[in-house]
C-alpha cells in the first residue's frame, strides 16, 4: 500500500507520511521531571493529539509516572 498525506481524520503512519513530534518537541520530558508547566499551541492537524498520547505511553512505559490522556474536545456548555 503507498502512503500518502491525510487531509481529513486520524493520521496512521503505515497509510499516511507523518512527521515524528517528538524530534520537534524537545524537552517536554524534562520539563516533566522539574514538575514544571507547559503548553503546546500550534496549528490544526499538526499532531499536538498524536504526540500527547505517545508521550503518555513513554511515560508510562518508563515505570516513574503514570500519565493518562483524555480529549475534552467534546464537551460543551
Amino acid at each position: 500500500m503507498m502512503r500518502y498525506f491525510n487531509i481529513s481524520g486520524p493520521c496512521n503512519s503505515a497509510k499516511h507520511y507523518m512527521i515524528d513530534a517528538a524530534t520537534r518537541l524537545k524537552g517536554v520530558e524534562q520539563l516533566i521531571d522539574m514538575k514544571q508547566y507547559f503548553v503546546i499551541h500550534a496549528a490544526r492537524r499538526s499532531g499536538k493529539t498524536r504526540y500527547l498520547q505517545d508521550l503518555a505511553k513513554r511515560l508510562n512505559a518508563g515505570g516513574k509516572y503514570y500519565a493518562l490522556y483524555c480529549s475534552l474536545e467534546g464537551v460543551s456548555r
